[in-house]
């Protein structure tokens, strides 16, 4: 007795079995068989400079890794004066307005620095608007002039209020000595 084997075409679901496991497997392959490798890093911004070209030895060298390992820990510590520049206050403190505790609102355009003449508290809701068609941004920083956190940072047109007790403030509303306001147009603060 002989047996023939007949194989059928494949269709339906099966097909589409067949194909999807086909795809699994060459993207798994591609996946595994990639590499890469970082570049030199380049600088951005106005004060940027070009990095000088090298020629890289056909040898590795022992000098040569050690110099890698220094340009990292120069970058690292590039980000970290970065990051330490970003939570101080932008401006002078002696360029501070002061908002005295007479005053309930506040008015303006573009970029300012207020020194609070009044001891804010954690229920103390503020009033903000912008009528600008860019960032609206307006960070609290204390009297240390170490930067605490955002009251707002929005793009475009804005009107909300924030409770200071919702924001989060290591030592408390009261500790807040500044407003930095940075905005493209009009804008408000009532409290």
């Amino acid at each position: 007795m002989s047996s023939h084997l007949t194989l059928a075409p494949l269709s339906g679901t099966v097909l589409a079995r067949a194909t999807a496991g086909t795809a699994s497997l060459v993207l798994a392959a591609t996946l595994t068989s990639c590499s890469f490798s970082l570049g030199e890093l380049e600088p951005v911004g106005e004060d940027a400079v070009a990095p000088a070209e090298s020629t890289p030895s056909a040898e590795p060298d022992t000098a040569e890794q050690d110099g890698e390992g220094a340009a990292t820990e120069d970058v690292i510590a590039e980000h970290s004066e970065t990051e330490d520049a970003q939570n101080v206050l932008p401006m002078d403190a002696s360029e501070a307005l002061t908002w005295d505790s007479e005053t309930y609102w506040l008015s303006g355009t573009g970029e300012a620095l207020y020194r609070l003449d009044w001891t804010p508290s954690s229920d103390m809701t503020l009033d903000l608007t912008h009528s600008g068609s860019s960032n609206f941004i307006i960070v609290t920083y204390g009297a240390d002039e170490t930067r605490y956190a955002s009251l707002v940072n929005e793009i475009g047109a804005y009107e909300g209020s924030v409770t200071l007790g919702d924001l989060p403030l290591l030592d408390g509303a009261e500790a807040v000595d500044y407003l930095h306001i940075k905005a493209d147009g009009a804008w408000t603060i009532a409290r």
